[in-house]
């Protein structure tokens, strides 16, 4: 087990771990400690050495802010002559959400997560006009998203198609909490945000590929395409993660012959005339239908921000609310 402890000036650590826990939900064994006026690195060196020994720690990474301000100063001190603990600094969002994602796998060990800190906290810093300059030479090279796989010619099944593992209703489509937590849960091997509005939007499809997860083949496509796709028999048993911004377009992607037996309802944002299903979650009279016709179909809804939340039946929600019939 490796304790995190997120070490900055002022009250800057306790926002940051707010804001990654906006993402990610409920986080255990992360730590936030701030440095104040009147404060001296002993301080900071108690604090740590508290939280180590309370949390019964194994490893302990320490996030800070500044290269060589006082929680740094006070986090090498704290380290120097330990082997199971280690010191980052530059802290950031990027940084955070990553660190903490992949601190819950098993597999998880202090040079992992350090690792994961250098590269998410460099590559979470970006420019959007270079990023979108014509001339690629004038932009830092990235690792190429990793492609779909491709069954074999002679494996491919006629009638085969991708396997629909996940589908979440969104109207952000693709951001923190998709990328940060549901897809390190669901661990597709690759990701569609189907929506015609965002297909036909090459800035909001540029921005939405740009906050994709890097480990799964990401597309943005139209309803249309994103059922050929999926009924292609190129990708048949893919694991596939689909996110629609709003229950009619998940009931035309069932129209499209996805085959999927329970969906996800995280966030749908509120416009005028919209009534309250959840704190994330608003519908018009037009979703309203179509939650209700998924239900007929047979399809489980189910209220659910983060996985580390617990899911809510949405169809006892509009039974509750008197918005069943």
């Amino acid at each position: 087990m490796v304790t995190i402890i997120v070490a900055a000036h002022g009250e800057s650590a306790p926002a940051l771990v707010s804001t990654a826990s906006m993402i990610l939900g409920n986080l255990e064994n992360v730590h936030a400690v701030t440095f104040l006026p009147g404060q001296g690195p002993e301080d900071l060196q108690a604090e740590y050495a508290r939280i180590e020994k309370e949390s019964g720690a194994e490893e302990v990474l320490l996030l800070v802010d500044l290269f060589g301000g006082s929680p740094y100063n006070a986090a090498v001190l704290f380290a120097a002559e330990r082997e199971n603990i280690d010191v980052v600094s530059g802290v950031n969002i990027p940084m955070l959400v990553e660190v903490i994602s992949a601190a819950g796998r098993k597999s998880a060990t202090l040079s992992s997560l350090v690792a994961k800190a250098h590269k998410a906290g460099t590559k979470g810093i970006r420019s959007y006009q270079e990023a979108n300059q014509p001339d690629a030479a004038a932009k830092p090279a990235e690792a190429p998203k990793p492609a779909a796989v491709e069954v074999p010619a002679e494996q491919q099944v006629p009638g085969g198609h991708m396997d629909a593992v996940f589908m979440r209703i969104d109207s952000r489509l693709i951001h923190g909490q998709v990328a940060g937590s549901w897809v390190p849960h669901v661990a597709p091997q690759t990701l569609i945000a189907a929506s015609d509005n965002a297909a036909a939007d090459k800035l909001r499809k540029t921005l939405l590929l740009q906050v994709a997860p890097t480990s799964v083949k990401t597309n943005v496509l139209d309803i249309a395409k994103s059922g050929r796709v999926y009924s292609n028999p190129k990708y048949t048993g893919m694991k596939t993660m689909f996110v629609v911004e709003n229950p009619v377009d998940a009931l035309r992607l069932l129209d499209e012959g996805i085959e999927i037996a329970e969906i996800n309802v995280g966030g749908v944002t509120f416009k005028q005339g919209m009534v309250q299903l959840s704190d994330a979650v608003y519908a018009s009279e037009e979703d309203l239908a179509a939650y209700r016709e998924l239900l007929s179909r047979g399809v489980k809804l189910t209220l659910q921000k983060l996985p580390n939340h617990s899911p809510v039946n949405l169809a006892k929600v509009l039974k509750d609310k008197g918005l069943d019939k």
